[in-house]
Order: structure tokens, then sequence, then C-alpha cells
């Protein structure tokens, strides 16, 4: 660092899965959900130049559906692998209409955005959800730690919350092509050294290119 060079802020992304999953399910196309969110933390914390120290994922694995639980389990491996924090809650079913619910993620996003603040482990906090609830956290965050940064991200097609935002010290919403740039390959080294093979279900289209591997447009004069 050159001398009298102000240190890099340091970033931490905090996902709710819930929230994230649901909008990328949405487009319609699975290979979408294969994504390095340690990856998609790196362009989210490029909006401030911060450096990324974290990404906590706060998530539940469901337990009545097989496939899904094995793929959810395979994508949280391959997180963990690339330095995720993967924070696991739990489903409940609603026994009248068979439908499943998240629970915990919320809680387990607001703790950790808080004890790592109050642990002093970053600077610049990236708050990824659409849920209006979590702004009894940027509230919390705003009156106990004035002096670091929130930043409210929703991810694709959903508005930013007005109420999180109202907290925030700035706001923006995910867009497609960024997801896209954090598609991963078909295998990816796991923690231990092992490769991990993604599920047929996020197979990428035929004669899809990755963003990463298309021609630079140039620029006209």
């Amino acid at each position: 660092m050159a001398e009298n060079q102000a240190p890099q802020l340091r970033g931490a992304v905090y996902i709710d899965g819930f929230n994230l999953y649901h909008p990328i399910h949405e487009f319609g196309e699975n290979f979408l959900k294969w994504i390095d969110l340690w990856r998609l933390g790196e362009l989210m914390c490029q909006r401030h130049e911060t450096q990324l120290v974290k990404v906590v994922f706060c998530t539940a694995v469901p337990k009545d559906d097989h496939d899904k639980r094995d793929r959810h389990n395979t994508f949280n491996a391959v997180q963990t692998a690339r330095g995720v924090t993967v924070l696991k809650g739990h489903h409940v079913i609603d026994p009248s209409t068979g439908l499943r619910s998240e629970k915990q993620s919320d809680i387990n996003v607001a703790l950790s955005v808080v004890l790592d603040a109050h642990d002093g482990l970053y600077d610049y906090a990236y708050l990824l959800s659409a849920d209006s609830d979590q702004a009894a956290t940027a509230r919390v965050f705003r009156d106990r730690f004035p002096n670091l940064k929130l930043c409210s991200v929703a991810p694709p097609n959903r508005p930013v919350s007005e109420k999180v935002a109202s907290y925030a010290d700035d706001s923006f919403v995910l867009n497609k092509p960024q997801i896209e740039t954090c598609v991963m390959p078909q295998y990816v080294r796991g923690k231990t050294g092992h490769m991990i093979r993604r599920p047929d279900a996020y197979a990428t289209p035929e004669g899809w290119v990755h963003p990463d591997n298309r021609p630079r447009r140039k620029n006209s004069t």
C-alpha cells in the first residue's frame, strides 16, 4: 500500500436464499440457479469498490422432496467450497395446502448482519432481500453502527424495499446479466479437493456460452 493511501473498505454480503431463489426461478431457465454466490458478492462489492471478506447464505433444505434435497445439498456444498458461510433453517408444510414455507432465514440474515457489525468484520454490508421485514434489521444497524455503511440490494425483478432503503446508504436491483455471469461450470472443486458435479436439472442450454467466454464488442469510434 502506498504511503498515506487509505485502506480499502471491507464488504460483507448477506443473502436471504428464499428471496433470491424465486426471482431466478421465475426466469424459467434452471441453469441460472447454479450460481457462484461468492462471485455474486464480488459483483455487488464493485459498486463501492469494497473488498469482499464474507458472504452469508441463509437457506433451508427441504426434507420431503429427495430430489430437491439432494440438489440443494450439492449447491450448499459448492458454496461452502467457495468460501460462503451457509446457515440453515428449516421448512414447515401447511397441512391444508401442502405448501412449503421456509423458516429462520430472515432471522439468520438479521443476526448475521448485526453480530458481524458488532465484531468489526466489515465496513459496508450488502443486504440481499426484498423482504420489508428487514427494515427492523436496517433500523437497528443504523442506530447501533452509525459509522458503518449499509446497501439494500433487491433480487432481479423485485423492487428495493422502501422501508429498508430508508435506513440504508445506497440501494440497487440485481439484473439477469449479473446472475448469468455467476453461473458455474459443470464441475466445481469441493472443499476437500473432490470434484462436485452440477445436478442435471441445472444443465446449461445447448449452445450457451458463459459471458466470460463471449467475444468482446469493439467500441465504435
